[in-house]
């Protein structure tokens, strides 16, 4: 047994690693048509942002600024990096996207004109640090002084972004060396940069009363080391797709690595690089489903089992059952057999051949039982034609008068007429076999009640007799194929212990069912049939 689990949970489990495999293609070739069409309207919205600011109204010093800080991380939600440059046709960088941007007023102007340039004078662990700062406080990315009144009065005017670094007052930029959010109670320094750009150059130090900070390496899910990894790999791409187009040749190209430079008119070229990882995000989109299905390929794995488990014991106690009931005939057959050798008198040999027929009827009975109670357990094809069921009774019954007589039994019938598609042989099996069953444990004197009656869609068949009640534990195992309850009650009853089995089969490759319950006096033995058609076996 522990075997058949094994071989059960083993197949189940490939089924399902092998439909996950499936489901992750699929969703990774999802993913990279996303994240293409995604990269492609996030170009269009760069050459759109391109042209608003160069024709617009800003200082022609400060637009590559405004340009550069709009050039956002368009693939937050993949967990990817998108990188893009805008090259004049002579080969000058016009703006790039930055690893970490930031923007801030003045106090009392409410105006974002001031830029920080956190990219040339942040190291590789600062720029993480930072990013891991965003990720543990989201509202880290933004903050509001007292002057501007965005916060509350009673917080006083102490409240302010304090910015030490180097200035350019001309393009309103600052490289910061230290960024400090000042509250009312407490300071949190954002940055500390111990950069060697700061050496001989003058520090300026700013207070502003709104900041707007952002880093690309905060990803929707992804750890900012990941995001960092994603940012190099798509700046090599960059790199190398700038390095073998130039931009000022202004042609068109694209490498299969996503990476692209294409003329947005005849004087700037946009170059662009991505990176993700598809198979990251298949994992986060089919977790649910891969946890699901596993959790129900497991059950059905125990479900299957179980159902393995049940019909191989069902099979064994069915082998056994069998075996128990020819062991019997065979063991009189060869004990009159070897009577029979001896030199025995003539009135007993008789008695003996009399003896050995009868037992061989009864296993050839039993053999063909089997043989019936097979072939329906395995599916039999039904022969459906119309049937009439009243008639059909009446006929079985009608030979059996002579064993009524000899019981001294009442039979009465009670016969709605019915006629439905079935098969004729399967039915009569059912009937004969209720018939036989009522006759065996019917009481002398008794009486038996066969009934027929429509009930909405189906067609009730039910037999009764005036019997022994049968204990309550057995009712449900009735109609199992040897089934024993009261032992004493199957020796004075005889019969082959196959009767009421082939009734529920035959009963169900109709799409039937049966069942048997005690009444004040007796047991009634009930089958539901149904009239309409339905597919059969």
């Amino acid at each position: 047994m522990k075997r058949l689990w094994k071989g059960t949970r083993l197949l189940f489990l490939t089924l399902w690693a092998v439909m996950m495999g499936l489901l992750g293609a699929l969703s990774v070739n999802n993913q990279e048509a996303r994240v293409s069409n995604k990269m492609e309207a996030s170009r269009r919205q760069v050459g759109e942002d391109y042209r608003e600011i160069w024709s617009g109204t800003a200082d022609e010093d400060k637009k590559s600024m405004i340009l550069s800080g709009r050039l956002g991380s368009e693939l937050y939600s993949y967990n990817g990096i998108a990188l893009f440059r805008l090259y004049a046709s002579d080969g000058q960088e016009l703006a790039r996207s930055q690893m970490a941007r930031g923007f801030a007023c003045l106090p009392g102007t409410g105006i974002y004109s001031w830029y920080f340039l956190l990219d040339p004078v942040l190291s590789q662990e600062e720029q993480l640090a930072l990013a891991k700062l965003f990720r543990e406080d989201t509202g880290l990315h933004s903050f509001f002084g007292s002057s501007g009144g965005l916060v509350a009065e009673s917080e006083t005017d102490e409240r302010y972004c304090e910015v030490i670094g180097v200035a350019d007052w001309d393009r309103e930029v600052i490289y910061p060396k230290t960024i400090t959010y000042v509250y009312t109670d407490r300071e949190l320094t954002l940055v500390d940069s111990d950069s060697d750009f700061f050496e001989g150059k003058e520090l300026t130090t700013l207070r502003f009363d709104g900041v707007q900070i952002y880093s690309s390496l905060v990803g929707k899910s992804a750890s900012p080391q990941e995001m960092l990894r994603r940012w190099r790999e798509a700046e090599e791409k960059l790199d190398s797709i700038v390095k073998h187009y130039p931009p000022g040749f202004g042609s068109f190209a694209f490498s299969t690595d996503g990476s692209e430079c294409s003329s947005l008119d005849s004087e700037v070229i946009l170059a662009s690089a991505y990176s993700y990882s598809p198979l990251r995000l298949a994992a986060e989109e089919l977790w649910p489903t891969a946890l699901f299905t596993l959790l129900a390929a497991v059950a059905m794995a125990f479900y299957t089992d179980k159902k393995q488990r049940v019909a191989i014991q069902r099979e064994r106690n069915f082998t056994r059952a069998a075996a128990h009931e020819l062991k019997t005939p065979l063991a009189i057959l060869r004990t009159h057999a070897e009577a029979l050798r001896e030199d025995i008198a003539p009135e007993k040999r008789e008695q003996y051949l009399d003896i050995v027929l009868d037992e061989s009827d009864r296993m050839a009975e039993l053999v063909s039982r089997l043989l019936e109670f097979s072939r329906l357990e395995t599916g039999v094809e039904l022969m459906r034609e119309e049937v009439d069921l009243s008639a059909l009774v009446r006929e079985v019954w009608e030979p059996l008068s002579l064993q009524l007589e000899k019981k001294e039994i009442t039979l009465s019938l009670e016969l709605e007429e019915v006629r439905m598609q079935g098969d004729r042989e399967r039915l009569r099996e059912i009937v004969e076999n209720l018939a036989s069953n009522a006759l065996r444990h019917g009481t002398r004197g008794g009486r038996i009640r066969v009934k027929i009656e429509k009930c909405q869609r189906e067609v009730h068949l039910s037999t009764y007799n005036d019997g022994p009640a049968i204990p309550a534990e057995d009712l449900p195992h009735l109609f199992e194929p040897f089934y024993r309850g009261d032992k004493s009650r199957n020796r004075e009853y005889g019969g082959t212990g196959l009767g009421l089995a082939i009734v529920r089969a035959a009963a169900a490759v109709h799409g039937g069912s049966c069942q048997a319950e005690n009444l004040e006096k007796g047991t009634c033995f009930l089958v539901r049939l149904p009239l309409a058609n339905t597919d059969g076996r």
